[in-house]
This record gives C-alpha cells, structure tokens and sequence, in this order.
C-alpha cells in the first residue's frame, strides 16, 4: 500500500510538471538533442567561481532550484527535511570549497536577477540537497525504491586496450524545461586546489563528471538498494574533493576510505563511481552506501580488454538485498556487459557504439541510449587524457543528427583569455557583458542570437567589435542588444577571433527580459 500511494504522489507530481512545463522532455528529442554544449571557464577563488557560474547561468539555476522544489513538496520526506536543515545537520563535514562555491553562487544569482539572497540561497541549497532529502524516507530506514517512472537512470564504464584508455558515460534524468540545460565548466581555483573541467547542471556545487590537470577523470551512477541510509555527506562532494586533491588513482580511493575510517558516513543516496588514471591507464569501481564503500580494479573481456563497467544496482556481496530488482538498471547492466564482453578493437567508436546502443530497436528506458516514460540521456561523455568528446542527448540521436560527437579539448579549455561572458536581463533588452584577461592574440569579436537554444544564431553586431586597451590587461566589454519583446527567452553566443586559431565560438548564454527588470535593477 506504501508504495502504491508512493507511485501516485509520483504520478501526479509527473502530471503536474507535464501542464506546468508543456515543452519538457515529453514533448520530444528536440529539446534534448543540441549541437554543442555551453562551455565556460570561472577562476579566482571558489566564492568568485561560484559567483561567476550564478552570474552566468542564472535562468538555468533558478529554474532547475524551483521544480526540484516541487519534487520535494511531492516526493520529499517531509517530517521538517528541508534542505537548509540537511545542510545544517551535515555543515560541519562539508567541505569548504563547497560552502565557498554554493554562497558565491547566491550572491552571483542577486547580481544577475532581482531577488534577495535568502531566495537565491534556497533555490542553491535545493538543488544541491534534493537528491539527499528525495532518497530518505522519514524514518530513514531505507531508500524508495525505484519509481514507475525510472527517474534512476545512468550507465557507465571504463576500458584500456591498445587502442587507448577511455571512461564512457550515459547520463539519464528527468529534464524540467525545454532546454538541455547540462553545461561544460572549467573551474581554476587560486588556493591550490587542482584545476578541473566538469560538466553538469551548473546550479550544482557537487561534482559528478570530470576531468582534472593531473590525468584523473571520474564519473557516478546513482546505486541501489542503499539500505539503512543515514544522514551524511552527500558522495558528489567527496567527488568533488577528489577532483581537487587527487593526482593518482591510489590517492582517489584513498578519499573515500578514510572519509569512513574517521568514522563519518556518506549520506543517503547511494553510488557506484569510476575512476581512471590517464597516467598509467589504472581504473577502480567504487560502490558506496552509508557507512561502506567496496574497490575493485577492472577485469578482463575475453580479448583481453581490462574494464570497469556500472548501471544503478550494486553487485556481488555489495549487494545487501539480493531480492532487490529494477527493470531499466539490471537489464542495461546485462546489455552494457554482453556489448563490453564481444567487442575485439576498443577505440573511441566502440565507445560510441556502447553508449548509443538501443539494441537494434527503439530507444527506452531499459536501453544505454535512453529515452522514454520521462526519462532520457540528458548527455553523454568519454573523456581521454586529452578532454572529452560529448553529445547533447541521447548519443543514438545525437549522432543520427551530427554525425559525431563533439570534442572539448582540456588544454584549449584551461587556456582561453576569454574569462567572463553573461547576459543580464531588461526590460526589453539584455545587457551582454564579456572580460578578457589578456587579448594578445585576440583580433576582435562577434555576437550572435537566437531564439532558440538549438536554432540559427544570426549576428546582431554590425562590424567586428574591436579589441581596447592593452593587449595584457584585464578587460571589460558591454554590448546592448534592443529592441527585443518581453518574456521570450533569447540565446547568445560569443565568437572570440583569434590570431593564431582562427575564430572560438563561446556561450551559448540565455536571458529573458522582463517588464519587472525596468523598475528593479540587477546591476
């Protein structure tokens, strides 16, 4: 009886973002399948890294905080789990990064949009904690089980072979708006913290997939069945530590198993996470529950490929309900396992088959490639030492469209002089902000809108936008885009024509004027 009532609170949550959100995920691929992913690289400390992704993406930010608020009004745990009482119960194991990162980011959302602080750090905490506060229940005996619906979803691997060392991943979500709002990040902190690129949500301080300047990439699946949950450490903020701190695979690990040795505990949701070392080709699978984590080192295919690979059921003794079962993860764990097991030559393309498999038929929620009963890859990545290659959506169609998937380069990432680039919504206009930190080699700019995320981005400058000031300083540039109709939503882009490159396409950015914003200023 509990978990029928569970499923029809879910239900009718799924509904009521259906009426709300009329252009989500159910409303088709298009929304989901886009050319190129929004890149950006913040840098200072963690406080001005996270002000700078608020100031960037604000839309975003505020729209994913306020439907995963509605998720929790229906599926939360109730009891006086908010997430401000989760992040006061646990504040003291956070690492500071984070709290830095998620304050930083609340004051970038007052600066971007009209809105108070306490706003714009609920809707932060939210997103941050939502995860947390949606796998308890409030006697936090165990975790829901997997909904109707699948909102679990995730596959991922690791392989070496001769052909070269590659961690591949599916991400799988709900999406609650009509764009694909997953971004690529580059943060550079100044404490001497590691640099590293990411790419998720960017309302999310915590860390899901990455890469960082020492050769380590990691990636996460969401695990079940997590059973006897306690509040802790949500484990996307030890994967963040780990991207800031470790250089080798031993290092990595090490983060986990002494987080448990010092007798703290992660929290409620569940995970199986991949790491590789690019230094050395080494991999680990790490499960992890509450109060226990298991390491293993890769395995052998029968050509002789060594492999790691995960959906979001744990395995072997890990496993403490062997009578656990969800549909989509056991049979995208088989699939992804049989694929793994048959391929001779692992290359960046037999990555590619994996992750855009649907076994030969239509994509669902019990294929890699997922798309269907509202849950769908949202992206999908392999990273190699040098950067990653990603889709936008899921990889099958991706690549139906484009052909191949796209590539970020890791050292071109880190090194752009392009340092800033935000929209700032009026009253009929936005207001385009862009900082340079040096502009050697930089021979001007363009500007380019759309109307939509995935549509013709046309130029709204009438000539190249000239470079000013000296070429080594920090400089400020501000372009007003107007006329433009209130309450539609504009995408911008950024062309950065380079010497020595050719031209280096930035953003994409999005900003809705407002009436509002005329007689409230977010300068």
């Amino acid at each position: 009886m509990k978990k029928i009532f569970y499923k029809l609170i879910i239900a009718v949550f799924f509904l009521v973002c259906v009426i709300a959100f009329s252009n989500t995920v159910f409303a088709g691929l298009d929304n989901l399948v886009v050319e190129t992913a929004p890149v950006a690289r913040f840098k200072g400390s963690w406080y001005e890294i996270g002000r700078q992704v608020g100031k960037t993406y604000p839309e975003y930010v505020i729209e994913f905080g306020r439907i995963m608020n509605m998720v929790l009004f229906f599926a939360g745990p109730g009891s006086g789990w908010t997430p401000q009482a989760y992040y006061d119960e646990i504040e003291d194991i956070i690492p500071q990064s984070v709290k830095d990162h998620m304050q930083g980011m609340a004051i970038g959302l007052t600066e971007a949009i009209p809105l108070s602080y306490d706003m714009a750090w609920n809707i932060v905490l939210t997103q941050n904690f939502a995860t947390e506060l949606l796998n308890m229940e409030s006697n936090m005996s165990s975790i829901p089980d997997a909904t109707a619906f699948e909102i679990r979803g995730c596959t991922g691997f690791a392989v070496s072979s001769d052909a070269g060392t590659f961690l591949g991943h599916n991400t799988d979500a709900m999406d609650g708006n009509g764009d694909n709002i997953s971004v690529i990040m580059y943060w550079e902190p100044d404490n001497g913290d590691n640099a590293y690129m990411t790419m998720d949500p960017p309302g999310w301080a915590d860390v899901a997939y990455a890469l960082n300047g020492n050769g380590i990439a990691i990636t996460m699946n969401a695990g079940s069945p997590n059973v006897d949950a306690q509040i802790g450490l949500p484990i996307n903020f030890m994967i963040r530590n780990v991207m800031e701190h470790a250089a080798t695979l031993e290092d990595a690990v090490s983060y986990f198993q002494d987080f448990l040795a010092s007798g703290e505990n992660f929290g409620t949701s569940g995970a199986l996470v991949h790491i590789v070392d690019f230094n050395d080709s080494s991999m680990a699978k790490i499960q992890v529950r509450s109060g226990e984590i298991d390491v293993t080192y890769g395995q052998d295919s029968q050509y002789g490929i060594t492999y790691i690979g995960s959906t979001n059921h744990y395995v072997g003794q890990f496993n403490p309900n062997p009578d656990y079962y969800s549909e989509s993860s056991f049979e995208r764990y088989d699939r992804l396992l049989e694929l793994i097991d048959q391929t001779e030559t692992f290359d960046l393309d037999a990555c590619w088959s994996i992750l855009s498999d649907t076994k030969s038929g239509e994509p669902s929620v019990t294929t890699i490639s997922m798309f269907g009963s509202g849950s769908a890859t949202q992206f999908s990545t392999v990273f190699t030492a040098e950067g990653f290659y990603y889709t936008m959506g899921p990889p099958h169609a991706y690549i139906a469209e484009y052909g191949q998937p796209s590539f970020v380069s890791y050292k071109e990432l880190s090194t752009t002089n392009l340092s800033s680039f935000t929209a700032t919504p009026k009253s009929r206009k936005v207001i385009l902000n862009w900082k340079t930190a040096a502009a050697d080699d930089i021979a001007g700019f363009n500007l380019y809108r759309s109307e939509a995320q995935n549509g013709n981005f046309d130029q709204i400058n009438d000539s190249l936008i000239q470079v000013k000031g000296a070429s080594s300083d920090e400089t400020t540039y501000t372009f007003t885009d107007t006329p433009l109709q209130n309450r539609k939503r504009y995408y911008y882009k950024l062309e950065v024509t380079d010497i020595n490159k050719g031209s280096i396409m930035h953003g994409t950015i999005c900003a809705t004027p407002r009436l509002i914003y005329m007689f409230k200023s977010a300068e």
